[in-house]
């Protein structure tokens, strides 16, 4: 039985009296790129934390591969941490790192790599990105957001997850800026055979980016189906939405 890569069932966490999600449901196949949207405070975040083990969920289940995550036992973020990777928005690089030693970071630690030979996975993994040699000794500070946020895409790609979640990826950027990293997000789920979970208000970064489209409202999601039937979708929450979207396009 093939099972999806990533599955969610009845997930639900609250923050004291306030829920942030209310029973999500979602699954996610192998080689597929899903992209939620929603406005701010709809639960995006909080969910992509949860499947990561960041946060603990209060109910509902998680399955990576057919197998549950125990989310009540450290297991969930080992198992998590050696089959996802997380691409934060603000990057999450290590300052006092520079750029080859922030992508070797991950096959040292987790992948148990020694120096060289996970220097050399770095170096595959920012060859596959573009990455310039002359950035490979520079420092966090050197370099530009979308030069950021494109190491952090080499990082996560260098620990060879199933997994990668994209936290926001084109906030803080310019139209071109956006279109690249949209296409390099697009390249490497084909051509590493990984599963995406990206995070988004972003409607022209969400269409160019997605196999599959998800929405967060309230906590709720609302609606699911592929990218390219969103903007038919007559729900009133998911027409208001996408609503500046259309009337710019």
């Amino acid at each position: 039985m093939k099972y999806p890569r990533i599955e969610v069932r009845e997930l639900k966490k609250s923050f004291d009296d306030t829920v942030v999600l209310d029973k999500i449901n979602f699954k996610v196949h192998l080689g597929e790129s899903l992209v939620i949207i929603g406005a701010s405070g709809s639960g995006k975040s909080v969910l992509t934390k949860c499947i990561v083990g960041l946060l603990k969920p209060d109910n509902g289940d998680i399955f990576l591969d057919g197998h549950r995550l125990e989310t009540n036992s450290s297991d969930n973020t080992t198992v998590a941490a050696n089959s996802i990777s997380y691409v934060f928005q603000n990057s999450a690089l290590f300052d006092s790192l520079n750029v080859i030693q922030n992508i070797s970071f991950g096959p040292q630690l987790l992948n148990k790599q020694n120096e060289k030979d996970a220097n050399e996975i770095a170096r595959e993994s920012m060859k596959k990105l573009d990455i310039h040699p002359k950035f490979w000794p520079m420092y966090p500070k050197e370099l530009s957001s979308s030069s950021r946020k494109i190491v952090a895409i080499a990082r996560a790609l260098a620990v060879k997850p199933k997994i990668i979640i994209f936290d926001e990826p084109s906030t803080g950027l310019d139209i071109r800026a956006s279109h690249k990293l949209d296409y390099l997000i697009r390249e490497s789920v084909k051509n590493e055979n990984i599963t995406a979970i990206t995070i988004t208000h972003d409607m022209n970064s969400a269409l160019h980016i997605a196999d599959s489209i998800a929405m967060l409202h309230e906590g709720k999601l609302i609606w699911s189906g592929k990218s390219s039937e969103l903007k038919k979708s007559n729900h009133a929450e998911v027409r208001r939405f996408i609503k500046p979207f259309l009337s710019s396009t």
